[in-house]
């Protein structure tokens, strides 16, 4: 046997292909499928237990946010004194201090303020008031006969489509009941919660006390889970037999039911085991076709090098050829390895290029903004200051020299904090050139402060509105509104003046330069938004609501809102 296997190559190599690739295939292939059937099945139960502490931790840190706004509610004195106030403006005003008490759980739940008698005072449901509860039976009976300072309670089928409620008393002075406030859970909200707390795709079930349904994620059959526990059956924790993990949740009286299924059944056993029995099969076969065919070795290289060059044609400069061969074709291996990196430098070379050009072309435009205003500014403050001899003139020094100190600054980007002192400082001189003759305000949403932005792209729209906008107005407004929502910062300058021309905000809206001779302010702007950050933003310009008003000639006029949209950059510590 050894002397014929010696006799041919092939055979020798076939012989070798079965001991090193069968052998081991085999008894690895045996002892990985018990080791993973042991090792998958611990991780995935630990898995599935961690995933059910992380549901109940989630719920339960919504629970604790319902005991600490009816806690909040409770000691606001201006809810819990005034809630049978008849007053419309009153009302309203206590209805503000509510809305606020309750702004953190209106993604996760309807909050209403009932007065002791049932009636619905106050609730956050969008569109018909709330509705009025009995006060000598279902959720409200409840919360009146607890200590609790939170009852949760399962709803009824008729509670519209309200699944829980979470409710506590709201307390006067001397302890007495005032009302109640309730909070109810829809099923949206349940999903929201479990959302939020990455799992959405879980199948979930939450049981009241006496082992209801209250809410259900995917197909669990909690009918029959609650058959099971009626019967006495022990099924809290790890059930296999069910599938099944059900626990507590916490100290509310509420049970949390999760899908717990098997990873490894008899049937995967079986595929996974046919699996390998087809391996093994197909590694004799691949045995005999490469001893029979080992000159095709000869081959590999060329076609190595065709997938590199097809990889290359596809943009991806970073493919290198892989080669210790000393002939030809690892020769050509090689020359193409010199050909890609110098390709790839010549690109990135490219690339480190047009981006100084665009950084010189934004510096070249911030340099050119709003000459115009300057020499404004200049001859103002020469003619107050020959005419009045009044302390102005040192407001619009000043200002005007902390805007040419940011203008003439290396820094091509400020926080918007700083840009706003900027605008303020503009507003400063001009109300001081037109008398007073406009207001200007400022809306921000909480944490935008530090937002990195370029420098001086609010003070040309605000200026365009100040000279353009209010030209032919005694009196007029100019508001500033920023927001940062989905990663994009929104920045409004919206005026009621006369509004500017269809075609201007046609031109400006569509990037049409040629048109913008004139308008360098905004045109400005706008390019360097889009040089900046790219296409998808820059300037948008549309009549303001509510300000648009019939000439004589029958044409509309009105306000103008210039909108700035650019990514949300914080600025680094």
């Amino acid at each position: 046997m050894k002397k014929w296997i010696k006799k041919s190559f092939h055979r020798q190599l076939l012989f070798c292909f079965a001991v090193v690739a069968l052998f081991p295939l085999l008894l690895f292939g045996v002892s990985l499928i018990q080791t993973m059937e042991t090792k998958i099945n611990s991780d995935y139960e630990k898995r599935v237990t961690e995933q059910a502490e992380q549901i109940d931790a989630g719920v339960l840190h919504l629970f604790k946010n319902f005991e600490e706004t009816v806690e909040s509610i409770n000691a606001n004195s201006k809810i819990v004194g005034q809630i049978n106030e008849e007053d419309s403006w009153s009302k309203s005003k206590i209805y503000l201090q509510f809305y606020r008490e309750v702004s953190g759980l209106r993604e996760y739940a309807q909050v209403d303020l009932y007065d002791k008698t049932g009636k619905c005072i106050y609730t956050t449901a969008q569109g018909n008031a709330g509705t009025d509860l009995p006060v000598y039976w279902g959720i409200l009976k409840a919360v009146e006969e607890s200590e609790e300072n939170l009852v949760l309670r399962r709803a009824e089928p008729n509670d519209k489509d309200i699944l829980m409620y979470a409710a506590g008393k709201l307390l006067g002075k001397e302890n007495t009941l005032e009302g109640y406030i309730v909070i109810g859970m829809r099923a949206e909200n349940f999903e929201k919660l479990l959302y939020d707390n990455g799992n959405s795709k879980a199948e979930v079930a939450f049981l009241d006390t006496y082992w209801r349904m209250i809410f259900e994620s995917g197909n669990l059959q909690t009918d029959k889970i609650r058959e099971e526990l009626m019967k006495g059956h022990k099924l809290l924790g790890v059930y296999r037999a069910g599938e099944l993990l059900i626990e507590p949740l916490g100290n509310t009286g509420l049970y949390t039911v999760m899908a717990c299924p098997s990873v490894f059944s008899t049937e995967v056993l079986n595929s996974m085991y046919s699996v390998l029995t087809v391996m093994l099969i197909i590694s004799i076969l691949l045995c005999v076709g490469v001893a029979s065919h080992v000159g095709r070795n000869m081959t590999r290289p060329v076609e190595r090098m065709n997938t590199a060059m097809r990889t290359l044609q596809e943009g991806d400069l970073t493919v290198r050829i892989a080669s210790d061969r000393e002939d030809e074709l690892g020769q050509m291996s090689r020359n193409f390895n010199i050909m890609a990196n110098e390709l790839e430098q010549n690109v990135q070379e490219k690339i480190e290029k047009q981006k100084e050009l665009n950084a010189s072309h934004i510096a070249m435009m911030q340099a050119q903004l709003n000459p115009h205003f300057l020499y404004n500014t200049l001859d103002t403050m020469k003619w107050v200051a020959k005419a009045n001899h009044i302390p102005e003139i040192a407001t619009m020094a000043a200002g005007l020299a902390k805007i040419l100190r940011t203008s003439i600054s290396k820094r091509q980007f400020i926080c918007l904090r700083e840009e706003l002192e900027l605008v303020n400082c503009y507003v400063d001189i001009q109300k001081i050139r037109f008398n007073d003759k406009f207001s200007y305000s400022v809306e921000m949403e909480e944490g935008l402060e530090d937002c990195v932005i370029p420098k001086l792209i609010i003070q040309p729209i605000v200026e365009n509105s100040v000279l353009h906008g209010l030209k032919e107005s005694e009196e007029g407004n100019i508001h500033v509104r920023i927001t940062g929502k989905t990663g994009v910062l929104c920045i409004e300058v919206t005026d009621d003046g006369c509004g500017a021309p269809d075609d201007l905000m046609e031109a400006i809206n569509h990037r049409r330069q040629e048109q913008l001779v004139g308008h360098i302010g905004v045109s400005n702007v706008d390019t360097i938004i889009r040089l900046t950050y790219g296409e998808e933003y820059g300037i948008y310009m549309e009549k303001s609501d509510g300000n648009i008003q019939t000439t004589k000639d029958g044409k509309e006029s009105g306000g103008t809102r210039v909108t700035l949209r650019l990514p949300v950059r914080r600025e680094k510590a």
